[in-house]
């Protein structure tokens, strides 16, 4: 007589969310499926990815696979989710000094770039609410960075452009 029933497997839960740990994502450990087949006491069960391995930031489905001896096949699949949620963190290097207006416009002034980093990302993106090299209105200019990360998460560092106007105007006088 052949064995043609198929196993029975269980997948276990999906576990919780994991927070990534690196750009490749986190490791992630689940629970053993289960199987139960009428003709086989020790039913195989095999995984599309394996428990504790790592996995990619996103969700990735993984298949449990019930095997019996006589090759019938069952299976049941649960979702791994790798999320990052952590926010870069950024710094900015120190404010340029006081910038000396060259016109009633103020005066173009360069600083040095903020440098960010991720637990989840190689390349943070990094952006500012004024360019370095532009052009500073005569007073004080809050200049804000912000460090984005792939996944959307942010923070900001600050600094101030000064820029004044300490020049003595020139007179001339008409000849007498």
């Amino acid at each position: 007589m052949s064995d043609t029933a198929d196993p029975t497997i269980t997948c276990p839960s999906a576990p919780a969310t994991t927070e990534a740990t690196s750009s490749s994502g986190a490791a992630v450990s689940y629970d053993d499926a289960s199987a139960t087949d009428t003709a086989d006491d020790d039913v195989a069960i095999t995984y599309s990815a394996a428990s504790a391995s790592t996995f990619a930031i996103g969700t990735t489905t993984v298949t449990a696979t019930a095997t019996d001896d006589s090759g019938n096949t069952d299976t049941c699949t649960f979702d791994v989710v790798v999320a990052d949620t952590t926010d870069p963190t950024i710094t900015c290097a120190a404010a340029p000094g006081t910038a000396e207006a060259t016109s009633s416009s103020g005066a173009a002034v360069s600083y040095d770039a903020a440098s960010a980093t991720d637990v989840a990302d190689d390349d943070v993106a990094i952006t500012y609410s004024a360019a370095s090299d532009s052009t500073f209105a005569i007073g004080t200019t809050t200049v804000t960075a912000t460090a984005t990360d792939d996944s959307g998460n942010t923070s900001t560092c600050s600094f101030d452009v000064v820029v004044a106007e300490t020049t003595d105007p020139t007179i001339t006088c008409a000849a007498a």
